[in-house]
């Protein structure tokens, strides 16, 4: 079983979110392909949480998985019954 890629540092910009991997890996989603973040504020778009497996926006209740993030960069195929990339403390 492959070990899940790690998050350490996710962080966003006026045009991204971006999240990094422990060994280095970065991948992003673009707030314009997202019809919620892309409505949203700086200020709404900064306010988020991490779970396990992806991004949370209490405020806007929109979620981005990190599994897709790193799939849609080529990074990283998703997994069958787990994530392939996880965030934990």
């Amino acid at each position: 079983m492959k070990t899940p890629l790690q998050i350490s540092k996710v962080w966003t910009d006026e045009e991204s979110i971006y999240a990094q991997t422990t060994t280095g890996e970065v991948a992003s989603y673009r707030f314009a392909d997202w019809h919620v973040l892309r409505s949203a504020t700086p200020e709404q778009r900064a306010d988020f949480t991490l779970s396990y497996c992806g991004i949370h926006w209490p405020a806007l209740n929109e979620d981005l998985s990190f599994e897709g993030m790193f799939e849609a960069a080529g990074i990283c195929p998703r997994g069958i019954d787990r994530c392939n990339v996880i965030y934990s403390e």
